[in-house]
């Protein structure tokens, strides 16, 4: 199977938005600082644990304590 190359990997990274792949999933985001602040999809969240920063386009749950980028989640 064809390996897709590191170079798109990171093209990508760059040019796909995780604020706008959130919203786009219908969670709304609310300003906090410099970050944005909403409920996490993954579980049942009575208070927004989702933090999306926009400056380096990573998200975080510190419920669920799962994150990453884009294409990517840890």
């Amino acid at each position: 199977m064809a390996r897709i190359p590191e170079t798109d990997i990171e093209r990508l990274k760059n040019e796909v938005s995780v604020e706008r792949l959130v919203e786009a999933a219908g969670i709304a985001l609310k300003k906090s600082g410099k970050d944005k602040l909403g409920l996490c999809p993954f579980h049942d969240d009575g208070e927004p644990s989702l933090v999306v920063t926009p400056a380096k386009n990573l998200w975080h749950c510190f419920g669920c304590q799962i994150g990453g980028g884009p294409i990517d989640g840890r």
